[in-house]
């Protein structure tokens, strides 16, 4: 049920960018959105510095502690002060860096905006909610910050200077989920404020705040150097291929989220024949998902690019090329990191894992963005994540003891690749949005057709058969 509701969450939050990115990315143009985009990856970087690695490290404690009341409301009010005190810090820091770096002179509305954007980042406890397994509160949260974004972008947003409004909308989405995430969070917990024990969290939570400040750089600082380095509109190309990738990686990353209080459970009580199999059944699932969005996105990108953005965003189509691989990449990253080293202790693992990855991003993005700008910023990032997977696949291994099936891997791959000559004789009939959308079809029925008369033994026990039983047939 949690799977099933985390994954509705997903297809919320890849449905919801469909609907409002190509509306905000034609109104906007490359330049309205490369401010608006430069505005979030910005906040976003300060925010993950000021949630302190909570964000991970309070799954796992909240998951173990959620049996008990009186722990659950010490473990969640110790994380959450700790969090609101160092947050302090962050604004005086994120300030600092709008005086020194005199970013947003002429943007007034943008600047107290991310302020605000940061101050409602503390209020989304979704670490919280995580914890306990409340997937379904979560997903209708969601739901219902989506909703009004909507419905606000098209009301709101009519001009290209309404950038600020677009950036507004997502603010006030972030405040109402705040809202309401700290509201429901009584009917759990207790808040706290005296006999509570802040130091047995330090330690763990400092080697993970490492690791986020590595996390955030690679992540972020793509987007980030391209506005210091670059001009603005490659910022709006480079966001619009990105952000078609990380729509389509909420469904890949979708099972590892719902795993890891389960997986941290399981370690818990020392079972880790459970984790094993838990773990094998996630990378099975990044296999026969990743390597046909793939394959299909490579295919049909300039088409998509041009839907999904717009015709003057049609040179992106080049970058999303690039940043295709990330699927497949960051799918196993969120495995091995996530699902193995954190619930295992590995932090330490973790952290020099992603400090080395953001130390190699930063340097090729500051060679490579003034030479090659956009393909600069997607090829950096690309190498980054590489080498990332390489790292954290021999770590993981190590510590658990997995099987990767080579087989499968090799499977999914070759039935994706099949999808060339379909697409190839679709594209003589059809073109623009009926292309995308027949070969999309086309390829998606065939592809599970072909697992189906294998006899694909994951697709079948844990896909096709649920599906029947849902449907009652």
């Amino acid at each position: 049920m949690n799977f099933t509701y985390n994954t509705l969450l997903g297809l919320t939050n890849i449905i919801v960018p469909i609907i409002t990115f190509p509306y905000a990315s034609r109104v906007l143009g490359p330049q309205g959105i490369g401010i608006t985009s430069f505005a979030i990856s910005l906040v976003t970087t300060f925010v993950i510095l000021g949630s302190l690695g909570i964000p991970i490290y309070g799954i796992r404690e909240i998951a173990k502690s959620k049996k008990d009341k009186t722990k659950l409301s010490n473990t969640f009010s110790e994380l959450l002060l700790i969090q609101v005190f160092w947050s302090v810090f962050i604004i005086i820091a994120f300030a600092s860096w709008l005086y020194f770096t005199k970013t947003y002179q002429n943007e007034d509305a943008i600047k107290y905006l991310s302020f605000i954007h940061i101050f409602c980042s503390i209020g989304l406890i979704n670490w919280f909610y995580q914890g306990i397994e409340k997937y379904k509160f979560i997903s209708i949260v969601n739901f219902i910050s989506k909703l009004l974004t909507i419905a606000l972008l098209f009301i709101l947003v009519k001009q290209k200077e309404d950038y600020w409004l677009y950036y507004f909308i997502v603010v006030m989405s972030s405040l109402v989920s705040a809202i309401i995430s700290i509201t429901y969070s009584f009917k759990f917990v207790k808040y706290k404020l005296v006999k509570l024990n802040f130091k047995r969290h330090y330690k763990p939570i400092l080697i993970l705040f490492s690791t986020q400040i590595a996390i955030t750089i690679y992540l972020n600082l793509d987007v980030i150097m391209l506005k210091y380095l670059s001009q603005l509109e490659q910022v709006g190309y480079y966001s619009a291929a990105i952000r078609i990738i990380k729509t389509l990686l909420i469904l890949v990353t979708s099972l590892g989220v719902v795993l890891i209080p389960k997986i941290s459970s399981y370690i818990y009580e020392k079972n880790n024949n459970e984790v094993r199999v838990l773990v094998e059944k996630s990378i099975n699932f990044v296999l026969i998902i990743s390597f046909p969005m793939m394959i299909g996105l490579c295919l049909v990108s300039k088409d998509i690019i041009i839907l999904f953005a717009g015709s003057q965003f049609g040179i992106a189509s080049s970058l999303l090329l690039w940043l295709v691989p990330l699927i497949f990449l960051i799918g196993m990253n969120n495995i091995f990191g996530l699902q193995i080293l954190v619930p295992f202790n590995g932090e330490k693992k973790l952290m020099f894992i992603v400090i080395f990855g953001a130390v190699l991003n930063f340097s090729l993005n500051f060679f490579l963005i003034p030479i090659y700008q956009g393909k600069g910023a997607a090829f950096s990032t690309l190498v980054t994540e590489g080498i990332i997977t390489v790292l954290a696949y021999y770590f993981s291994k190590k510590e658990l003891g997995f099987k990767f099936p080579i087989k499968k891997f090799l499977t999914y791959l070759i039935l994706s690749l099949f999808f060339i000559p379909i697409v190839g004789l679709i594209s003589l009939v059809f073109e623009g949005i009926f292309y995308v959308i027949v070969a999309t079809f086309v390829c998606a029925v065939l592809y599970f057709f072909a697992l189906i008369v294998i006899k694909d033994k994951f697709f079948i026990e844990n896909m096709y058969k649920p599906v029947l039983l849902k449907l009652n047939l």
